[in-house]
């Protein structure tokens, strides 16, 4: 197993999991990928913190690679393909594997690259494609290794839906150095309604 998807989500937004869930399954699919390819969800009725429902998803993780989605996240059509490609390219495991992020935040639509010499905090550093262009820190979207990071659980200590930021402070920790980009968009963020249900 190359690669294991895991997604939260509650009861109340299973119409919206069924969309992200039917487009990785048909990627899967297309691309005869199934002994690469892992999809491992938790639902519930918000009875379990979204940290535990993640850690234990990771830890039930098979493959060489991880990465946490949001059920309202989408990714590229190409995404399955794309990073099952890269893994399989690679001479040795890299610490992270990363790729460009499109985020739609209200009314701002920006891309989101990612690099480990980053601190967590967006940073500007220019535009493309008419785009205002930030740097970070990988987030969880990107693809950990399991060997390394696995073992890497997240709290419920920090609030307001920072349990993303809890798990890359812990991954900090174990010091990740090396890397590798694919340069492509496969991630997509969606924050254009605050008030709607989230997996908290």
């Amino acid at each position: 197993m190359l690669v294991s998807i895991l997604i939260p989500t509650l009861i109340e937004r299973i119409d919206t999991f069924t969309i992200l869930i039917k487009k990785i399954q048909k990627q899967i699919d297309d691309n005869n990928l199934n002994n690469k390819v892992q999809i491992i969800s938790h639902c519930d009725n918000r009875t379990i913190p979204l940290s535990y429902k993640r850690n234990l998803m990771q830890k039930n993780a098979k493959g060489r690679y991880f990465m946490h989605l949001d059920d309202d996240d989408d990714i590229a059509d190409d995404y399955c393909s794309s990073v099952c490609e890269a893994i399989e390219n690679l001479v040795e495991d890299v610490d992270v594997i990363t790729y460009d992020q499109i985020a739609y935040v209200n009314t701002d639509v920006f891309l989101v690259k990612c690099d480990l010499n980053q601190t967590l905090d967006l940073r500007y550093i220019g535009s493309q494609d008419s785009k205002k262009v930030f740097i970070r820190y990988p987030w969880q979207w990107c693809l950990w290794n399991s060997k390394r990071f696995r073992h890497v659980y997240r709290t419920d200590s920090d609030t307001n839906a920072r349990e993303d930021q809890n798990f890359l402070k812990r991954i900090q920790l174990e010091y990740p150095k090396s890397q590798i980009n694919i340069s492509k968009v496969l991630h997509q963020y969606n924050f254009q309604d605050a008030s709607m249900s989230t997996c908290q």
